[in-house]
């Protein structure tokens, strides 16, 4: 819960639609389209990506999603312009806007529309605008949302049309409720369990039982098979390298080079404003309005206790519903940006000991102590002079190392001797194994596929430019090129050997399986005695397991739920084979549900899954709605500009 509340807060500034959460009255700002975009966009453009009906999904707009879209994935410089077209995402970026514009569409053709009361109302008992209980009035609300990057107007329109979104799934989904069927049903899922007792036959275990082949079969199989091995190309290759570790034991810096350095970077060195504090949480996520209210006099009696002097940390393990309720609430040190906004304003506000009212959030309701708090302030130079020595002395190696790496690229230009141009310019020389493209050297460590690329990419005997390697500059030379070819018996061996022994693997798996299964079709379901038909498989007994449960040997259980939670206990059922590894199990318990537990758990439970049903009505209503537009003709996307923006982004 805690890495939750400090991620929403950072995901404020990544998104790719704007979505407002309506949470216990208030609402909170998830995503906004085009916040924390710097880049400017691309080029104006005059034809949409998208129509649908009378609304339209601009360039602009698509680009902007798009792009905030692809930053917002954490391995964004790992996606190569290929990989992003094979998977589609300029198209799931595109298909989000137009279903956006389809609901609001449809919210239109039924004659809905948001009056100004309304969208006054939402704004001003939005949590995130309120201090004190009471809307922190004009200015302050403005200043937040340009905090933000965003206007009035575009803030208050996306307010209007979720409003309008609402008040359509509203329409659509009144009818929709929760049979007694689908509550018992789903009570049963949630409650419901079984312990099985179990093996699993795995091909790639399955070796250590296969007989090594001989020779003449490992050649039969290798000509039989010889499509399938080839040699890469292998490359040799020497550099000069530049120790930049080295260098920096070389240089000193003096107090007045640090405390120049200290001048220019000193912001860099600041203590941020920090606060330490604990906090007990009571979640109202799910719960009705009646529910609510009552876990609010609840959260109110705790607080009255806390205040009167009882011990925080012992209220917060009795009555915290956060992972932080073992410690005591304790939530750590964390400065601001951390957490969601309305915890943040009035942890901030706090003095060391001192604990506040009751605190709304999208997780409920928070009681928050500051056990202490540190200002941000400037550290002074002699305070961090020693952190800032080794910092500069890597810069300066580093820069004088890449400037000895491009000196000796520049000399080998003419004198194509490495050797020589290394050891004029005090660097030395290293040699490669013949490696294949794909291999690691290990004194280049991580930044061996970016040396191997460049060796790749050289002529023979040619000498590249200066390329940055672990702990150094590097300058290779290409020596030998051994170009690919079909692998011979020889050079295959190894691979052949480990082929042949996974294929009898496999083979061995397959025909255990099949014994199995006859045996279990004639009626002999004791678990024992078809382990040894496996030839003595470990039998392994699980942890009680709800439905959609898995095993760790084998994977997900989902497709065999009515079978576990129907079947006789005791009995082996037929195996089941997933991605090559095959189940045998028998049920050796089922713990069933407490009548009289459930009849109680019911009502909460229909409240607790109507949103999600309704949320799965809607979705399919707008997907009919869709289909009938596309149909018609109403929905028509532009491709090429479409394909266009996504190139230029990318």
């Amino acid at each position: 819960m805690l890495d939750f509340m400090r991620r929403q807060r950072s995901k404020l500034k990544w998104v790719l639609v704007l979505v407002i959460v309506v949470l216990g009255g208030g609402m909170v700002i998830s995503f906004i389209p085009g916040v924390g975009d710097g880049n400017r966009l691309s080029a104006s453009r005059s034809s949409d990506v998208a129509r649908v009906g009378n609304e339209t999904v601009s360039a602009t707009e698509f680009e902007t999603s798009y792009r905030n879209y692809l930053r917002s994935m954490q391995q964004r410089q790992e996606l190569s312009p290929e990989i992003l077209k094979a998977f589609g995402f300029d198209r799931q970026v595109l298909n989000a806007l137009v279903e956006q514009k389809i609901k609001l569409a449809e919210a239109k053709r039924l004659g809905f529309d948001v009056t100004e009361e309304e969208l006054a109302n939402r704004i001003m008992t939005n949590p995130s605008f309120q201090a004190g209980g009471s809307f922190i009035g004009r200015d302050r609300y403005q200043a937040l949302l340009q905090a933000n990057d965003l206007t009035m107007e575009r803030f208050e329109s996306v307010v209007r049309d979720e409003l309008l979104v609402g008040k359509v799934q509203s329409f659509v989904t009144a009818g929709v409720t929760v049979s007694d069927k689908e509550v018992e049903d789903e009570y049963r899922n949630r409650n419901e369990k079984v312990t099985l007792t179990y093996f699993v036959l795995d091909p790639a275990k399955m070796e250590t039982k296969v007989a090594t082949p001989s020779d003449q079969d490992l050649q039969t199989y290798f000509d039989k098979n010889k499509v399938r091995y080839n040699v890469p190309e292998k490359r040799k290759s020497k550099y000069a390298f530049v120790d930049t570790v080295k260098i920096r034991t070389e240089l000193k810096v003096d107090d007045d080079e640090l405390r120049n350095f200290y001048g220019e970077h000193s912001e860099e060195y600041r203590l941020p404003e920090e606060v330490t504090a604990q906090h007990i949480l009571f979640k109202t996520d799910g719960k009705t309005p009646e529910q609510i209210e009552a876990i609010r006099k609840k959260a109110t009696d705790v607080l009255n206790r806390a205040k009167k002097g009882e011990d925080f940390s012992k209220l917060a393990k009795e009555f915290s519903e956060d992972a932080s309720a073992k410690e005591g609430g304790n939530l750590g040190t964390f400065g601001r940006g951390r957490m969601v906004p309305e915890f943040e304003q009035v942890a901030f506000t706090l003095g060391p000991g001192a604990i506040s009212d009751l605190v709304t959030t999208q997780f409920g309701f928070h009681i928050i102590k500051v056990n202490s708090r540190q200002d941000s302030r400037l550290r002074s130079f002699d305070e961090i002079k020693e952190a800032i020595r080794p910092r500069l002395l890597f810069e300066r190696a580093g820069e004088k190392a890449k400037g000895i790496a491009e000196q000796i690229a520049l000399d080998a230009v003419t004198n194509k001797d490495l050797n020589a141009v290394a050891a004029k310019n005090g660097a030395t020389v290293r040699e490669t194994d013949l490696i294949e493209q794909s291999a690691t050297i290990p004194e280049l460590a991580k930044t061996s596929a970016a040396y191997l690329a460049k060796v790749f990419s050289l002529s023979q005997d040619q000498i590249g430019t200066a390329i940055e390697v672990q702990n150094g500059y590097a300058v290779p030379q290409l020596v030998q090129i051994e170009a690919g070819h079909p692998a011979s018996f020889a050079e295959a061996r190894a691979k052949v050997l480990a082929d042949a022994k996974a294929e009898k693997a496999r083979e061995m798996v397959t025909d255990a399986t099949s014994k199995i299964r006859q045996q279990v079709e004639a009626g002999k379901t004791d678990l024992a005695a078809l382990a040894q038909v496996a030839g003595g498989a470990e039998i392994k007994t699980s942890m009680k397991l709800t439905r959609g449960g898995s095993l760790p040997e084998y994977g997900s259980l989902a497709e065999r739920d009515q079978e576990m939670f129907s079947m006789p206990v005791g009995k082996a059922a037929l195996p089941a084979t997933f991605s090559g590894k095959t189940l045998v199990y028998a049920v050796k318990s089922r713990d069933e549900v407490n009548p009289e537990e459930m009849k109680k758990a019911l009502p909460d439970l229909r409240q607790t899954i109507l949103p999600a049903k309704k949320e799965r009505y809607f979705t399919a209503y707008i997907d009919e709605v869709q289909k009938k537009m596309t149909t018609d003709g109403s929905i028509r996307i532009n491709d090429r500009a479409l394909s266009e923006i996504s190139n230029l982004v990318q």
